[in-house]
């Protein structure tokens, strides 16, 4: 079943110069799976989510959750969900346990249920041993969990999670991808956006990169990879000009004293990492990443306005 399905959905937001935030958008997403909106900042992502968990009207098209029209059936849509935006700080006087429980008892949890909601989602998010300390006291990462925890209380059966790491170290990063990873093992349809293309790769059951209010790209992993026209990159750290290395018409991106080149197959890769390595340069050939494939896609359009 789908867990969120969109029609041409679109978003003009009007002033004096108006601006097309979404631009007939269509989408499925199925229950159960970790899904990503992955694009730059001003892509469209937050409106998306705003627009399917009824916090914003579309122009025109539709959405549906859970087979709920978001503009007719609102508040049904919102018994389904649970929504962290992004750049939510915790109350630094609260503790976990405190968000986790009354967030159950906002969102209506039976009575009979809330403790035990709350130390589930505690548990489920690893930070039980920390549930009676302030947030305040916690790191940034525990903070995070303890705010997602809050979501996942209510027991809600999809939760939208607006740039769920921004701000973050690497370590707390991981520990709230793990988490993530974790929640839908247990069953949850989680919607997410992000700007950070490792994220996106780690987590994503599938995903869909959004730039300028479009949809440029949509599936798997895999099949975002396979979009691209090569298969492997070599990283050449040194001067590469004139060197013999390959021949014209490969992709180059230069940052400083590195280049990265990408070929179609693994066999020319090791062959330019040969070359290098002889003429006392530094090289590594790898897979491309979703990265790559995102600038190739992406990158082109990413100069002009921005969308919200």
């Amino acid at each position: 079943m789908d867990a969120i399905r969109s029609v041409n959905l679109t978003k003009v937001y009007r002033g004096k110069a108006n601006v097309e935030a979404l631009k007939s958008i269509s989408l499925s997403i199925k229950s159960g799976q970790l899904y990503t909106l992955l694009g730059p900042n001003g892509a469209g992502k937050t409106t998306f989510l705003r627009i399917v968990s009824t916090q914003l009207l579309p122009t025109s098209g539709e959405a549906y959750l859970l087979g709920y029209d978001v503009v007719k059936q609102p508040e049904e849509v919102r018994r389904h969900i649970a929504v962290v935006p992004q750049d939510s700080i915790a109350y630094h006087n609260l503790t976990p346990w405190e968000y986790a429980y009354y967030f159950a008892k906002l969102y209506g949890v039976p009575s009979s249920k809330v403790k035990e909601n709350a130390e589930l989602a505690l548990k489920t998010v690893d930070i039980w041993h920390l549930k009676d300390r302030t947030c305040g006291s916690l790191s940034g990462g525990e903070q995070k969990r303890a705010i997602i925890a809050s979501a996942l209380s209510s027991d809600a059966s999809i939760l939208m999670l607006d740039e769920p790491t921004s701000g973050l170290d690497a370590i707390a990063r991981r520990h709230v991808w793990e988490t993530l990873t974790k929640i839908v093992k247990d069953g949850k349809t989680i919607i997410l956006t992000t700007h950070i293309m490792e994220e996106a790769e780690m987590v994503s059951d599938r995903l869909a990169i959004i730039n300028k209010g479009k949809l440029i790209a949509e599936g798997t992993r895999e099949e975002i990879k396979s979009l691209s026209k090569e298969r492997f990159r070599v990283v050449l750290e040194g001067r590469i000009e004139n060197n013999g290395l390959f021949g014209d018409g490969y992709r180059v991106a230069k940052f400083g004293n590195k280049s990265i080149v990408f070929f179609n197959s693994l066999d020319e890769s090791l062959k330019v990492v040969e070359r290098a390595l002889a003429k006392g340069l530094k090289a590594e050939a790898s897979p491309i990443t979703l990265e790559d494939v995102f600038v190739d896609l992406v990158g082109s359009e990413l100069v002009g306005g921005q969308n919200h």
